[in-house]
């Protein structure tokens, strides 16, 4: 007899921690039985998330049967035609994405194809120590050019108050298909650049990728400490929270959770929009979704937990349960529960990054790969084991010889 519980495979992190309430909830409510399978990820160990979302796909048995895919993977996974269609399912259940942004649409889909039910919508932005900023008479930065001075005087002032291991601004710098790769697409974007165009080609490096890196590397070599190339969002977020860091950049949700659950903390720290470039500015946008393996053998009931996990209802209780701000539907974003549950700094900026936060990674055919090649190639500039030159040529050879295969 075949396997009757829904397996789920699931990222460990904060404002997923009440999936396990809500996997409880409806078992009770349908008698479908599941099993969650969830991972801690960060610098070492974000690529074995990777593996266990991509394995499922390529199985004729796979291991989990609801996953909730990053939508680099899933658009790859979409070409090979190993992704269940969600369209027809939600056809007959009324349902569509009207609820969520365009760029989540875009994520969520492949031509008519459904490929996943969004749940989050994950944005950067800044945390900064408010009270240093209140001492020192600072102005939160409005362009990149002002990030860098703003850190600079700070880290001055401080080290010069006597705390010699202090910097000013700390962000994802490590190699790998998540961390820095991450970061510098907020960079890019705002100067107007991609690495991969419409028409799925590499771009070739202009003065305007030249600038993003130029930019990233500037801050990171002036304000950033030396080990930034090592560096992801466990790491800065424990700096900041040490007081070694003045400034951070990375996503609301990380921010919701450290204003949620240490008060002492969040009295002296305020959230901002990322800095704005040339082009604006340009949030990068992370929206994994729930995606059903097209081998899966129990299809109608992951599609029934999707719908439920993705209920406006459910993400509401995620929020106010998890501090999980960065949903996925405007409607929750925008509930007077949420008014009244988060900050409203905090709020106000994923509200505003809802509204203009795209892809900056580049996605493609090619999958994470892509990524890979620009995180590791970034990484090896901060480090200065090549030049700006060196990376944005090497990234355009790679990626342009990836998207030949």
């Amino acid at each position: 007899m075949g396997r009757s519980t829904v397996r789920v495979y699931q990222e460990r992190w904060f404002p997923f921690g009440n999936l396990p309430a809500a996997l409880n909830e409806f078992e009770a409510k349908t008698g479908i039985a599941t099993e969650l399978v969830w991972d801690f990820v960060g610098v070492g160990t974000l690529e074995h998330m990777f593996d266990q979302m991509t394995e499922s796909f390529h199985s004729p048995d796979p291991a989990f049967d609801l996953i909730c895919n990053d939508e680099v993977i899933l658009q790859q996974m979409g070409d090979l035609n190993l992704v269940e269609d969600l369209a027809p399912r939600m056809r007959a259940h009324n349902l569509n994405l009207d609820d969520v942004t365009q760029a989540t649409r875009q994520a969520a889909m492949q031509g008519e194809k459904v490929l996943g039910l969004p749940c989050v919508n994950v944005s950067g932005s800044l945390l900064y120590r408010r009270d240093l900023f209140e001492k020192y008479g600072l102005q939160i930065p409005q362009t990149w050019e002002e990030l860098k001075s703003v850190a600079a005087e700070l880290q001055s002032a401080v080290r010069a108050d006597g705390q010699s291991d202090f910097y000013g601004f700390e962000t994802r710098g490590a190699a790998g298909g998540g961390h820095s790769v991450w970061t510098i697409g907020s960079f890019l974007g705002s100067f107007g650049a991609r690495w991969i165009d419409a028409d799925g080609k590499a771009c070739s490096p202009d003065e305007r990728h030249f600038a993003a890196l130029n930019t990233y590397l500037d801050i990171l070599n002036t304000v950033s400490p030396p080990e930034q190339g090592m560096m992801s969002f466990p790491e800065i977020r424990r700096d900041f929270a040490a007081g070694r860091a003045g400034i951070i950049m990375d996503v609301g949700m990380e921010y919701a959770h450290v204003l949620g659950t240490n008060p002492e903390l969040a009295e002296r720290s305020g959230v901002a929009l990322v800095p704005a470039g040339p082009a604006g500015r340009a949030p990068n946008l992370y929206s994994p979704l729930w995606s059903i393996p097209s081998t899966s053998h129990l299809k109608d009931e992951a599609f029934e937990l999707a719908m439920f996990l993705t209920s406006k209802a459910q993400l509401l209780e995620d929020g106010l349960k998890s501090n999980a701000l960065e949903t996925s539907s405007l409607e929750v974003l925008g509930s007077a529960q949420f008014d009244k549950h988060f900050r409203s700094d905090v709020l106000e900026v994923a509200r505003i990054n809802a509204t203009i936060a795209q892809e900056e990674r580049p996605i493609s055919r090619a999958g994470l790969k892509a990524c890979e090649i620009v995180g590791n190639t970034v990484n090896a500039a901060v480090e200065k084991r090549v030049s700006t030159s060196e990376a944005l040529n090497g990234i355009y050879e790679e990626l342009t010889q990836l998207l030949k295969k």
